[in-house]
């Protein structure tokens, strides 16, 4: 091996696998810098667990290095005349091949060192449609490079790492023997062995048994389902879910067996007549359970008091099932959840096939019943895909920045701020004829953490620049309640409010598994005074369709996947998927891999989740990992088969 001007100059064959080991070498600091950027998500990772990640980290990395240098690999072992005569023009086809190829991927590791704090999963290609209608995407990747600019200082290093690396090595000159009949049959050969590792590598094994490796099969290598994405690379997971596929029958047990273990029909059998009640939900962006005081007496020590005492006031006059929780992470989630009582699973609800499934939501079944229905959201018309979705599930009338009318109010990036969107809400209200259901979802509490000028230092900050934000929306909140309980039809609603999704927390009890979907849930009806107090069990989103109709009195049949909590037996359940599935019963969180319980945690008595009692609880967690088996078939199957509406409903 010679040495020149700083070069080393190595054969054809080991500058190509040079290269090939330059991009696994990438792939590892990026799921270095990718932990350290989030390490307070990744809780007591301890020496053992690093070994089993970064082993399996290789394997998906590897994985992707074959996705992404597929050409690469053609162009430099492709048995061909001009190949071996190292042309010069050649060498730079290749290099810029590497550069581009590599640099995407360096991309998108890059964006999930900050993205995947928001939604706690690995970027996949759902996020083409997830943003595809918003109307000032130059407008929000400006705000994100201006806000995380170190990221891009990051990337930027990145690649100049990987120029830099790459020139380091070039090919040793040499005369090429275009008529040796065993340099072609050398290289044919090379060429054959790389297409079978490549096949190897992408199928994550050679056994017969072997598929292309997944998502899911991140699982075998960690303890607690959201570390899989230390073990996952985001362009291994862009790749694999290009197209979302379909979801695949299960069959823990018989159509019989599952209906008796948990079914999604519901019967109710109420002898008291339907009662008209309006019913209000109100969605709020970002809004995470630490955010709420009422829920956190307890934290520093007794003196935390959060930031949002309109909410506080309110929890204190509604009906709070203390264990309350989201069914996901991203806003698109949280529609189908709250108004049709169906979770996500890999993929949100809305993005996959089965969106298109007949269902009978909430608003759906309450037009039935001869209810105006209405949505509201201050984006742009169409952003986040919820005007769609809101027409599909039935809702007659939408309400967004086009119907507002008045750019004056508009942030400059999301919508229209909550405090004046929040009045014209109510002023809508208003003028519909009763019986309504209606909807909002706010969106100031979202990047860039702004506050409208006039209100800017009068909110506390906080140590997370989301909670002024959610300051100002609880004081948005507080005016339209201010004006709405003087009209007539106050009292005879029934409002709801939810958090969309949790956000990014500070302290130690809502950094792990428990506190990533831990969000408010506050049943409020002003005018049933018995319709109040705190309650120990569990609720999540998916609980809001069925007890919501369960207080209206509604008797005919129905489908949801959550429970009626004012009729339930028990403390309840919760579902939520990141990674692997996450069960909640009580105040036991169960992590299940589609195969087996991997771990079973008592996040009440234990808020920092160290201490994992799958082995000494096994009844408990066999318990649990049936019902969750149960409710992920039921899921699937359902999807799958169409069978969202319950028989006769």
């Amino acid at each position: 091996m010679n040495r020149k001007r700083g070069t080393w100059l190595l054969s054809y064959y080991g500058v190509f696998l040079y290269r090939i080991l330059l991009v696994l070498f990438l792939f590892f600091i990026c799921r270095i810098l990718f932990y350290i950027l989030n390490t307070s998500l990744f809780p007591g990772i301890g020496a053992a667990d690093w070994v089993k990640i970064l082993t399996g980290g290789l394997r998906f990395d590897v994985a992707a290095m074959f996705y992404f240098n597929c050409l690469l690999i053609f162009l430099m072992t492709v048995p061909l005349p001009y190949r071996l005569r190292i042309h010069k023009r050649y060498q730079r086809v290749l290099q810029w091949v590497f550069y581009i190829t590599n640099g995407i991927a360096l991309l998108l590791n890059c964006i999930d060192f900050i993205y995947y704090r928001f939604t706690l999963r690995r970027t996949t290609t759902s996020v083409f449609n997830e943003f595809s209608h918003e109307q000032n995407k130059s407008g929000l990747a400006f705000n994100f490079l201006i806000d995380y600019w170190y990221v891009v200082l990051i990337f930027a290093g990145l690649v100049w790492l990987m120029v830099f690396l790459y020139r380091r090595v070039a090919v040793r000159a040499g005369k090429p023997p275009y008529r040796n009949p065993v340099y072609y049959t050398k290289a044919a050969l090379i060429f054959v062995l790389s297409v079978v590792l490549a096949i190897g590598g992408i199928r994550g094994g050679f056994r017969h048994s072997t598929r292309p490796i997944t998502v899911g099969d991140a699982g075998a290598y960690v303890k607690r389902s959201h570390e899989v994405y230390l073990v996952l690379n985001t362009p291994f997971v862009f790749i694999r879910t290009m197209g979302v596929k379909p979801l695949k029958e299960l069959h823990y047990y018989s159509d019989k067996e599952v209906a008796d273990i948990y079914s999604p029909v519901h019967t109710p059998a109420d002898s008291l007549p339907f009662s008209k009640k309006n019913v209000v939900i109100i969605i709020l962006e970002s809004f995470g359970k630490e955010s709420v005081g009422f829920y956190n007496k307890d934290l520093d020590q007794g003196t935390y008091t959060g930031f949002t005492p309109f909410l506080d006031s309110l929890a204190s006059v509604s009906k709070i099932y203390w264990n309350s929780f989201a069914n996901g992470r991203k806003s698109i989630d949280a529609i189908p959840s709250i108004f049709s009582s169906i979770p996500s699973g890999l993929d949100p609800f809305v993005l996959t096939p089965y969106v298109s499934d007949s269902t009978k939501s909430l608003p759906r079944l309450l037009a039935q019943e001869g209810y105006h229905t209405s949505f509201f959201h201050g984006a742009p018309n169409g952003s986040m895909g919820f005007l769609s979705y809101a027409k599909m599930i039935g809702i007659d009338h939408y309400f967004g920045k086009t119907e507002y009318d008045n750019d004056a109010d508009y942030d400059g990036i999301w919508g229209i701020w909550d405090e004046p969107f929040f009045q014209f809400f109510e002023q809508k209200l208003s003028s519909f004829p009763q019986p309504f259901f209606s909807g909002i979802f706010s969106v100031s509490s979202h990047h860039p953490f702004k506050v409208p000028k006039q209100y800017e230092g009068r909110f506390k900050k906080g140590p997370l620049p989301v909670m002024e934000c959610i300051s100002y929306t609880d004081m948005a909140l507080q005016k339209f309640f201010d004006k709405a309980r003087r009209q007539p039809w106050f009292n005879n609603t029934l409002f709801v409010i939810s958090a969309d999704h949790a956000t990014v927390s500070y302290h130690p009890e809502y950094q792990n598994a428990w506190g990533d979907i831990a969000i408010p849930i506050i049943l409020y009806a002003p005018g049933d005074s018995s319709f109040r107090g705190t309650h120990p069990g569990v609720i999540q989103q998916l609980d809001i369709m069925p007890t919501v109709l369960g207080y209206l009195h509604y008797n005919k049949p129905y489908l949801a996947f959550g429970e009626n909590v004012l009729s339930r037996k028990g403390a309840g359940f919760a579902y939520q998927y990141s990674g692997g599935h996450r069960w909640i019963e009580g105040d036991y969180l169960l992590f299940f891999d589609e195969k087996q319980a991997t771990g079973l945690y008592n996040f009440k008595e234990d808020r920092l989740m160290k201490k994992d009692l799958l082995k000494d609880s096994a009844q408990r967690a066999a318990a649990m990992e049936q019902k969750a088996k149960a409710f992920i078939q039921q899921y699937n199957n359902r999807l799958i088969r169409n069978q969202l509406i319950a028989p006769g409903g």
